[in-house]
């Protein structure tokens, strides 16, 4: 009985797991992403930077064929044509000598070679790629080089709920998506909140007293003010930063 129970318990989990109603086609169009999604630096730097730049990229030392991948233009750009063959053809795949390399079958023309010790790229990496090249493959710069630009502030239906302009992009999400945004939380959970967000430490007792003592209109933009200023602030910050590097 308990071995019939587990086989029960198996099956479950295995129909649970499998898609319903889905045509492979269906599934194809949920991987590979549309053109409108693809981002160069998000989606595609990473795919050429891990695959490409061990022989295509900004070290001219070990770069091969005079190609390099990590930008668009010079002789030796990604869209530069070289004995008759286009590395990257905005909006021809077939004219883009790089998605016949990252398709082919053939071990002598298929890119990464097998002896490079990378990876071919999986369904999903061709997928980006293929979306890229089709809306013109542009490199677009790293995005710590490009100043930033403020966007235009969305139309809402509940403009009063907004104290900043940068609230008004939240309102706008949760309308698009029927929702309402949450009441104001009471100053005692604010205050915990925002001593952990800005410094990872709770509030003390006499802080909580004196922001809930505090009846000003701009005391919660004091309290983040104080905390801004503390040395536990860059503290916490820095941690993010030493966790990334594996300090």
């Amino acid at each position: 009985m308990k071995t019939t129970m587990n086989g029960i318990r198996t099956l479950v989990l295995i129909l649970a797991a499998m898609p319903v109603g889905r045509t492979p086609q269906a599934l194809a169009n949920e991987i590979a992403p549309t053109a409108r999604e693809v981002s160069f630096n998000r989606d595609v730097f990473p795919i050429l930077s891990n695959r490409c730049f061990a022989c295509h990229g900004p070290d001219s030392r070990v770069r091969k064929a005079k190609l390099r991948l990590d930008r668009a233009d010079g002789v030796e750009g990604a869209y530069r044509t070289h004995e008759g063959t286009t590395a990257i053809k905005p909006r021809s795949i077939k004219g883009s000598e790089l998605w016949r390399r990252i398709t082919s079958n053939d071990a002598d023309t298929v890119m990464p070679p097998p002896d490079s010790q990378k990876k071919p790229l999986t369904k999903e990496e061709q997928a980006i790629i293929r979306s890229w090249i089709e809306v013109g493959a542009p490199f677009d710069r790293f995005w710590a080089f490009v100043a930033p630009k403020k966007p235009d502030v969305p139309s809402v239906k509940n403009r009063q709920w907004s104290r900043q302009p940068i609230d008004l992009h939240v309102l706008a999400k949760l309308e698009s998506l029927g929702l309402q945004p949450s009441p104001e939380a009471d100053r005692r959970t604010l205050i915990r909140r925002v001593s952990f967000d800005l410094t990872g430490l709770p509030p003390t007792r006499d802080e909580i007293k004196a922001f809930l003592a505090d009846d000003r209109p701009k005391a919660y933009d004091a309290l983040v003010d104080r905390l801004l200023t503390r040395t536990q602030f860059g503290e916490h910050m820095a941690r993010y930063w030493l966790d990334l590097v594996r300090f």
